[in-house]
């Protein structure tokens, strides 16, 4: 079949999605996919070339939904609760507790999930805090989980989920926090509630400093996909958002160590953490 995109302008499209959000894309993973998106999209828009496609996409994208509907179509969501779960009995049992006696009572604590998907990680982060008990009973816990793509930002609102997304859960942890559908399942509305989503770029400074200032980050299988330049500036972006003290965790085949010095790395038990 014979696409508007040739592989000569999936290099151009590719530096330019580089630019934007830091994804580097290869012509043998992620041609086909593209040059399908951008057909099915000249399509839609009545553009009968890919030139006329990326003009609109460069100089006529002022409210930047173009850009947001090529992420949507390029970034890759599959993921599903309480994955690498040690991660987040590392942080019930021992970040938490720790920044909980040494931060004032008054503060809350503060965690990002970026990206955080359809929801899983968050989720499955308040669900440890909840089962857990005792920080979240005396002191404010703020759960924040952001994403490029706004499809996954609106799914995770939603908190409707497959079998095969719950199927690491607890059966008692289950049937207390979810209700049973006629397909899948569905948060409790007491939890669905529990973390603010929103659409944001990484890349985009302004968009991450609005954010505020956070105590612990999850940023677990996102670098994979970035070159060394676009790790490292994540990783500078983290540092300048975490207070003093907060810590980042990351996919288990990631490690900041080789992105940037600036962490102290500890370990628990089989868990890495990075420290600022």
């Amino acid at each position: 079949m014979n696409h508007l995109l040739s592989k000569e302008n999936f290099i151009k499209i590719g530096e330019f999605i580089y630019r934007k959000s830091g994804i580097s894309l290869e012509l043998d993973k992620h041609y086909e996919k593209l040059a399908k998106y951008v057909d099915k999209r000249s399509v839609e828009l009545s553009l009968e070339n890919f030139r006329k496609y990326f003009f609109k996409l460069r100089f006529e994208d002022h409210d930047g939904l173009e850009f947001q509907e090529l992420m949507n179509a390029i970034t890759v969501n599959e993921t599903y609760f309480f994955r690498e779960k040690d991660q987040f009995e590392v942080l019930v049992n021992k970040i938490l507790p720790e920044l909980h006696k040494t931060l004032p009572a008054s503060k809350p604590l503060r965690i990002l999930s970026s990206p955080c998907s359809t929801g899983e990680e968050p989720y499955s982060m308040i669900l440890h805090i909840v089962e857990e008990g005792n920080v979240v009973e005396e002191r404010d816990i703020e759960v924040v989980g952001i994403d490029i793509d706004s499809i996954v930002i609106k799914k995770a609102q939603v908190a409707k989920y497959s079998e095969r997304a719950i199927h690491a859960i607890p059966k008692n942890i289950l049937h207390r926090w979810f209700d049973k559908k006629t397909i899948g399942y569905e948060l409790s509305e007491d939890l669905k509630g529990s973390v603010d989503f929103q659409v944001v770029n990484v890349f985009d400074k302004e968009q991450m400093r609005r954010l505020g200032k956070f105590d612990v980050i999850f940023s677990r299988n996102m670098l994979i996909y970035f070159d060394d330049a676009s790790r490292k500036e994540v990783a500078m972006t983290f540092y300048d958002m975490l207070n003093p003290g907060g810590y980042v965790l990351l996919g288990h085949a990631e490690y900041m160590s080789r992105i940037v010095s600036v962490f102290n790395a500890k370990k628990v038990d089989s868990t890495l953490i990075y420290q600022k």
